[in-house]
């Protein structure tokens, strides 16, 4: 089997710190290894330059179905779902090329995430790992007009969230969302009982499915982490207690600081009357606490929506970096290391023998200047299982170019 040999590549693993001058080997869509090993007939040499090879990012909260690919004006839940399965194709698309190489479902409309998933696993249709989430289950939600809303599925009482999570694992999902409670964006509703919380986890837990809750609020964070989620999104308004709670039960969580760090700085456009300055900063100050505890965050937003178009995914890190203080480095390993690990996915998320072979080629080192993940002309390759899907890289001396 041929081998692609990556030189001279500043190395960002995904656990430790940039190495210079290293050696990365490739060899049917794996890592082979990490030291220097000497060239094979048939196989390719690319000299990166210097250039940083690392892991795939992941996004651990995605809507493929929320926007327009390209932040094109309008609001695709009331599209026919034809058109939305397309646009929430070219939007896993999007993300691909911006080198978000796996995604987790946050919530889908009909069974988009999981025919979506499908197809890129069977290789019809070229787009990240997509682990599929399923539609929304919320307790009855009305709108401001008293309408009942139609995008999520209604349950009240813990039987009727069981059954909701039964349908939706049915459909295909790999992760049924629940809405725990208002807050973060979410006005109306109520808060899930415990034994709400308990029907859904419960039967997701005996199908091997995992459950992710949006959820604000301290004692609804600390509700959500107790009863099992495991994958908290926002945690609004958490302590000390929500952190250790979190952490003991090995749950992810989804910070998600960039919509309200955006909406706020708008000056009331698109939705900032849903977030509030005191709230966005106590969050900020509690993410080095969860870091020290050992909670596994994760980045991943709500794109999709007007303040966050498809594609920016990466202004999210260095809002982390730069608005929040968290090192570079640490960010990087949430995007990558906690991200593989959240997918479920083996060997997933950092650069080491075994490892699948996903990865981002970066004209300089994001751990040194993490805005270059953003912008589009320094991301000079993209990698999934061995293969360039995006960019293009020179093998050397004659060999083949890998594009």
């Amino acid at each position: 089997m041929t081998r692609t040999i990556f030189i001279n590549a500043t190395l960002l693993d995904g656990e430790n710190p940039a190495r210079k001058g290293a050696t990365v080997v490739v060899e049917g869509g794996r890592i082979a290894a990490t030291t220097p090993v000497p060239p094979r007939d048939g196989d390719s040499v690319v000299d990166l330059g210097g250039r940083t090879l690392m892991p795939g990012m992941v996004s651990g909260h995605y809507h493929a179905v929320y926007g327009r690919p390209g932040g094109k004006p309008g609001y695709t839940r009331d599209a026919d779902p034809v058109q939305q399965a397309y646009w929430a194709l070219g939007n896993a698309q999007v993300a691909l090329r911006a080198g978000v190489t796996s995604v987790v479902g946050a919530a889908t409309f009909d069974t988009i995430d999981a025919t979506l998933a499908a197809s890129i696993d069977a290789g019809d249709v070229l787009g990240p790992r997509f682990v599929p989430a399923s539609r929304a289950l919320s307790p009855t939600v009305k709108d401001n007009s008293g309408q009942i809303i139609s995008h999520v599925l209604q349950c009240d009482g813990p039987e009727a969230f069981r059954r909701g999570a039964l349908l939706e694992i049915g459909r295909g999902a790999k992760v049924v969302k629940i809405f725990a409670g208002e807050g973060h964006g979410q006005f109306v509703g109520r808060d899930m009982t415990d034994a709400e919380l308990r029907a859904a986890v419960d039967a997701a837990h005996e199908h091997g499915v995992r459950t992710r809750a949006h959820v604000a609020g301290r004692d609804n964070v600390l509700r959500c982490a107790q009863v099992g989620v495991d994958i908290l999104d926002h945690a609004d308004g958490l302590d000390d207690a929500c952190i250790d709670a979190i952490a003991e039960a090995g749950a992810f969580m989804v910070p998600s600081i960039y919509l309200p760090f955006v909406a706020l700085r708008n000056g009331g456009k698109g939705g900032s009357g849903y977030f509030d300055q005191a709230s966005l900063d106590h969050s900020c100050a509690m993410l080095g606490r969860a870091i020290e505890a050992g909670v596994k965050l994760v980045p991943g937003d709500d794109y999709g929506a007007a303040e966050l178009p498809h594609g920016t995914y990466a202004k999210e890190l260095t809002c982390y970096v730069d608005y929040a203080g968290i090192d570079p480095l640490e960010v990087i390993r949430w995007a990558t290391r906690n991200g593989g690990v959240m997918t479920g996915i083996a060997d997933l998320g950092t650069i080491a023998p075994g490892k699948l072979a996903d990865m981002l080629v970066v004209d300089g080192d994001p751990s040194a200047d993490i805005a270059l993940l953003s912008r589009s002309e320094r991301l000079v390759a993209v990698i999934k299982d061995g293969k360039v899907v995006s960019g293009n890289l020179q093998a050397r001396q004659g060999q083949p170019a890998l594009a």
